[in-house]
């Protein structure tokens, strides 16, 4: 039986993955992740910082706002930020307050299902064992970087023992945008991180369904035109926009809310790299983000209930 409430995420993408999304380089070659092979022990000094701003700022805020909540969460965690001993202490902090740690892969591989097959089980494998020697919890969940999945990923997900998959973002206006900034990029000379992808995996269904024996729970998005509902849409949106897509979702059964760790950062205020300006929430003020947020998700806890791996 599918489950029912309200699942609240945070992918914990780090800053310098920002930086390569936008083609402003970073410690990664753009499209690679970050770095090493699964399991490798050497990280680069400006790629562990800025994984450790991003798990004390970013996590650390959401950590306060679920507390004030009371509600439990699930952070998808790239594996190798926990070789970073600050990451680790707010990872750490997290699960034993009762939030799940899902797998966000080893290096956040933007183009995973394009690597040949021993490659992605290594992603796969090393983001799963570094969450369970980190916190002594195997992760039950997975998401892919930048929602693309394929069988082949299914079926390394199912061969693990996985329950859960949260990848797709089934939005169309989502997928325009994105093509929209590729495009724009491209004509620049410059090269994103990102990846075009398989537009197939922005047009399955809203609701949660069973493929490779996992159940597959959608990113949330609204009933007919499919605006997709997440951390930069509801701190962006204009307020009658925010009451829409909060309207919108209370009579679901299920809702799987997605926010990022950099959704409660600001640019200015926390002193972020100058090339991150390309982000456009980082411009909105932290208050703001953090209102519309509790508001958020405040009221649809409050309707549906909460759910996330390990309470159905």
């Amino acid at each position: 039986m599918p489950p029912s409430g309200l699942f609240v995420s945070v992918d914990v993408d780090s800053l310098d993955l920002y930086l390569s999304l936008y083609g402003k380089g970073g410690p990664g070659e753009a499209g690679t992740g970050r770095g090493s092979e699964a399991g490798a022990s050497a990280a680069s000094p400006a790629s562990t910082s800025l994984a450790a701003l991003t798990w004390e700022l970013g996590v650390g805020r959401f950590l306060e706002l679920f507390d004030e909540l009371g509600i439990s969460a699930t952070f998808f965690t790239v594996g190798q930020d926990l070789r970073d001993v600050r990451a680790l202490a707010v990872a750490k902090h997290a699960a034993s307050a009762g939030h799940h740690l899902g797998n966000h892969t080893w290096s956040h591989p933007y183009h995973l299902i394009r690597l040949p097959a021993s490659q992605a089980r290594e992603e796969i494998f090393g983001g799963h064992e570094a969450i369970r020697t980190a916190v002594g919890v195997a992760p039950a969940i997975f998401r892919a970087p930048g929602y693309n999945m394929a069988p082949r990923e299914y079926a390394i997900l199912s061969e693990l023992g996985y329950r859960f998959d949260s990848s797709p973002m089934p939005s169309f206006p989502y997928l325009l945008v994105k093509y929209a900034v590729l495009a724009t990029l491209a004509v620049r000379g410059r090269k994103s991180g990102s990846i075009w992808g398989n537009p197939g995996n922005f047009l399955g269904p809203r609701r949660p369904y069973v493929r490779n024996g996992l159940t597959v729970l959608p990113c949330a998005t609204t009933p007919g035109l499919r605006l997709p509902v997440l951390g930069t849409s509801l701190s962006t949106a204009p307020e009658p926009l925010f009451r829409y897509m909060l309207s919108s979702l209370r009579a679901e059964r299920f809702a799987a809310i997605e926010f990022h760790a950099v959704d409660l950062m600001e640019l200015a205020g926390d002193a972020l790299p100058a090339p991150l300006a390309a982000q456009k929430d980082l411009h909105v003020p932290l208050a703001r983000k953090r209102d519309r947020f509790g508001r958020f998700l405040g009221e649809l806890a409050g309707k549906m209930g909460v759910w996330r791996p390990g309470t159905d």
